[in-house]
């Protein structure tokens, strides 16, 4: 009997190893699952130059650290505006033939029958997670993010607030308890369409809560989470902590401006950190992106590119990028290949291994495989619009601006692939390709808008 009992605890002794290396009950759960998890970082008006991996002074080592894990996407195009951005992104469709080509407000909202990725990944059995701005309309309530594939919603619903007070607007009307629409007194501050009065810098505020949401979410679900900070829009406020980084910079908006990016970049550690811990980074898609451009007057910096924010010129439309998957995408290198907010939905579906669920056909295309290969993928021509319109075909970019005075219209054309900062217009070189261009743009299906706010710059500053 003795001899029994020494056998069955050395058999016990030998299996604890196996038991160990399997992981605790919360990494069995992500292994487990059945798709990959997602998180989506979106900053606000962030220029080409407020990243480190691009030079600037800025110090961003958590989003210079993605671009070491995974892909640097060198050709990321969005649209020169916060609401189409977020309008393509999350439909996959054309903000152009939407009629969304500026930042919504008053009574707009994204159309309520477009289908949203958040409705297709909850489908598919995931929870669906937002933590920050959303911007695609609140006049009614099924505007709002928890009632279109979001499972819960923290944060603001206009295009701007105080960092500190949270106050613009935004939400619903004449209802208690509940967020107002356009009355600038009141927080645009919610959870879930309920008002919240909190302190704190909101950044911040988006940082923790989206770390509480990894921590308490459903290990045995596939979590979808998007986390989009005002940062950083304007109005320039950080925390004197983070301005006194910038001692050095002599003009104050770029001061302030780069102690809110980096105040952001902490807020991306801080969830990148808890992504580690809780054991999901090998299982979770990461991407970073910004909305569009940046604003010279609100402290960004778009070199060596033209224009910023407003602008379908390069510093309005192209933005620094990034995705990272271990294991599956190469890790530290540099991708030139065509990619734009629009395609976003199909390739991160693919990526997923989901079906999307939309009825209603994408404008962007699947590029997952080339994305994992390596190899650049021919892009179908590509219309971006916000008053003048940017047309990609080829190695080609072509720009179209109304004419004010009714003649026809004033167009640019630039071999792109090789002056990426738009120095040498040859549109009188190829007459013949910049009118079929425009020919293009002329049959390009446009919506008859839902947007009410904000201007647009088309021409070159």
């Amino acid at each position: 009997m003795n001899s029994l009992k020494l056998l069955r605890s050395c058999l016990f002794l030998a299996l604890v190893p196996l038991f160990s290396a399997a992981g605790t009950p919360r990494a069995k759960a992500q292994t487990s699952l059945n798709h990959p998890n997602l998180v989506i970082f979106v900053a606000d008006d962030l220029g080409w130059n407020d990243v480190g991996y691009h030079g600037s002074e800025i110090r961003t080592p958590n989003i210079d650290q993605l671009t070491q894990q995974g892909i640097e996407l060198d050709r990321f195009y969005v649209y020169p505006f916060c609401s189409p951005t977020r309008t393509a992104l999350l439909t996959g469709r054309s903000p152009y033939s939407l009629g969304v080509t500026r930042p919504i407000g008053g009574s707009a909202v994204l159309p309520l029958d477009e289908h949203l990725l958040p409705q297709t990944l909850k489908a598919a059995g995931y929870q669906t997670l937002m933590t920050g701005k959303w911007h695609l309309g609140n006049a009614k309530e099924a505007a709002l993010p928890h009632k279109r594939g979001f499972d819960s919603f923290y944060g603001h619903t206009g295009g701007s607030i105080d960092y500190y007070t949270h106050k613009r607007g935004g939400g619903m009307r004449r209802r208690p308890g509940r967020a107002q629409l356009g009355n600038t007194s009141l927080p645009d501050w919610q959870r879930n369409g309920r008002t919240l009065n909190e302190e704190g810098y909101s950044t911040q505020l988006i940082g923790k809560e989206a770390v509480r949401l990894l921590k308490e979410r459903n290990k045995n679900q596939p979590t979808f989470l998007y986390v989009t900070f005002n940062a950083p829009h304007t109005p320039l406020q950080a925390p004197q902590e983070f301005i006194d980084r910038y001692s050095t910079l002599e003009d104050q908006n770029r001061r302030v401006y780069a102690a809110m990016v980096d105040a952001m970049d902490e807020e991306i550690g801080k969830i990148l950190k808890v992504i580690d811990e809780e054991k999901m980074r090998e299982n979770t898609i990461v991407l970073f992106m910004s909305d569009n451009g940046g604003a010279a007057r609100g402290g960004a910096s778009n070199e060596p590119l033209t224009n910023g924010k407003g602008s379908v010129y390069e510093g309005g439309i192209r933005v620094p990028a990034v995705i990272c998957y271990p294991g599956v995408l190469p890790t530290g290198q540099k991708s030139d290949q065509l990619i734009t907010a629009h395609d976003l939905f199909p390739t991160l579906a693919k990526g997923l291994r989901v079906k999307p669920r939309n009825s209603k056909p994408f404008y962007g295309e699947d590029l997952w495989e080339g994305l994992v290969s390596g190899k650049i993928a021919p892009h179908r021509d590509v219309i971006i619009g916000s008053g003048s319109i940017a047309i990609f075909h080829k190695q080609w970019k072509m720009i179209q601006t109304e004419s004010v005075d009714g003649g026809p219209p004033y167009r640019e054309l630039y071999l792109i692939t090789a002056d990426a900062q738009e120095e040498v217009d040859l549109a009188s070189v190829y007459p013949d390709l910049t009118e079929e261009l425009g020919s293009i743009i002329a049959r390009f299906p446009k919506g008859s808008g839902v947007a009410n706010e904000g201007g647009n710059r088309g021409r070159r500053e």
